[in-house]
């Protein structure tokens, strides 16, 4: 750059010469020093932050439907992940996909926190891009074996630990070795001699650098502003039995109080030419999820067979994908609430071949018989049907606590979407009136 030339202060006839400012150049990055690191500000509630930040190798959060466990587990491995690099595995009995794991809770958290930018989503795997932390999905009942390979990983999360069989157990506790690692169990208590129960509740008491916490809906922050608070207080009052299994995590022995005692989790092998699949849709309504399931029925061995589920609190406009996740063909014939037929219309001008279920008086109760009569296999992917199964229950009376024949309006719309699917067969050639809610007895209550 050349010099500035301007006119003397004393002689303005004599120029002034005045040289360039010096160039400024930075210095290369130090490649040693970290990237300078985001703030964060994460809310937990405070069971939830004395046991997961504890320096313990067994964190258990047992408890209640609406605790917050899975979200709290969830925003804390996140906080892992930006720390430092480690190997993060989420693990359930049953994953037939990647769909059935807590992989979409996890991108979800990092959106809610404006992180997603720092991370990496592939199908089945998330990665931190600054750290490398990673996390892997995967199902025990079908891989056993590929237990063997945890053991480099820093974090194991066993979702629904409940269901976890003692086999899966007894590879996966020696396998998690590392030195620092930790084990997260987060369950709904069921029975007590279910193996995780035994584990950490049982007469010896829980293993060493164990801590166990029990959490419900009280302990979570954020429950109040959820949509489960009227369907607590509707199983509260119609069920207080249930309301303590489902809500406050006592065990479940009262199994009297089951809508549907007979059903078992499992597989069985169908002939579509002589059992055609069959599919019954339930549409949500203010804040319950919509559901469609895949159904097969052997008369002969009287067995019913709960294939495939979708549901979700979805627009309008993502019925029919939710829809065509379930079914083979626009052409396979979908029952539906009839209590919507705008909808019905609306997935009929998208394609899809669906028509109106049969409701009227004494329905469900006639559908609720004829599913009883029946032995139940849910498949183990279908998450939501086997929660449902151990949830739905009937009234009680509050004083006497005897069962009233007249089922709890919750936790039911997979089982309203399977009787649509089965409605040929309950049926039995009767007309059904008008009655919209199929003589469930309602209750109208504002919390």
């Amino acid at each position: 750059m050349p010099f500035t030339r301007t006119p003397g202060k004393v002689d303005p006839s004599v120029e002034r010469l005045t040289p360039p400012p010096p160039h400024f150049v930075a210095p290369p990055p130090d490649p040693n020093l970290e990237p300078p690191r985001r703030q964060l500000s994460v809310a937990f509630g405070e069971k939830f932050k004395r046991t997961l930040f504890a320096p313990a190798r067994h964190k258990a959060l047992l408890g209640g439907r609406g605790s917050g466990k899975s979200w709290s587990v969830a925003t804390y491995l996140i906080v892992q992940a930006l720390q430092a690099r480690k190997r993060i595995v989420c693990c359930r009995q049953f994953q037939n996909s990647i769909r059935d794991s807590s992989k979409e809770l996890i991108e979800k958290r990092a959106r809610d926190l404006n992180l997603a930018d720092q991370f990496a989503f592939s199908d089945r795997a998330i990665e931190h891009s600054l750290t490398k932390a990673d996390f892997l999905f995967m199902g025990l009942e079908r891989n056993i074996e590929s237990i063997r390979s945890l053991e480099g990983a820093d974090i194991v999360w066993v979702e629904e630990a409940r269901t976890i069989n003692a086999k899966s157990m007894e590879i996966l506790l020696p396998t998690v070795r590392k030195a620092g690692s930790e084990i997260i169990w987060t369950w709904n208590p069921e029975l007590p001699d279910d193996p995780v129960d035994a584990y950490f509740r049982g007469p010896n008491g829980p293993p060493p650098r164990s801590i166990v916490t029990f959490v419900d809906y009280r302990d979570n922050p954020f429950f109040k502003d959820t949509e489960m608070v009227n369907e607590m207080e509707v199983l509260k009052v119609g069920n207080p039995d249930r309301f303590k299994h489902v809500w406050l995590g006592d065990y479940d022995l009262k199994h009297e109080t089951k809508v549907f005692p007979n059903v078992s989790t499992g597989r069985i092998e169908v002939n579509p030419d002589t059992m055609p699949a069959r599919y019954g849709m339930d549409f949500g309504f203010g804040g319950d999820p919509s559901f469609i399931v895949k159904v097969f029925i052997n008369q002969d061995r009287k067995q019913i067979y709960i294939a495939r589920e979708a549901s979700g609190r979805v627009a309008m406009d993502d019925l029919p994908m939710l829809a065509r996740s379930v079914v083979e063909t626009d052409r396979d014939l979908i029952k539906c609430d009839s209590s919507q037929p705008g909808t019905i219309e609306f997935l009929s001008r998208r394609g899809l071949n669906v028509t109106a279920a049969q409701k009227g008086p004494g329905s469900v109760k006639s559908g609720i018989n004829f599913l009883q009569s029946y032995s139940i296999i849910i498949d183990p992917s279908c998450e939501q049907m086997r929660e449902e199964a151990r949830l739905y229950s009937w009234m009680t009376d509050r004083r006497t606590g005897q069962c009233l024949s007249v089922p709890v309006d919750a936790n039911n719309h997979g089982w309203d979407s399977t009787r649509y699917a089965l409605e040929d067969f309950s049926l039995d050639g009767d007309e059904p009136g008008s009655d919209p809610y199929g003589g469930v007895f309602q209750l109208f209550r504002k919390w």
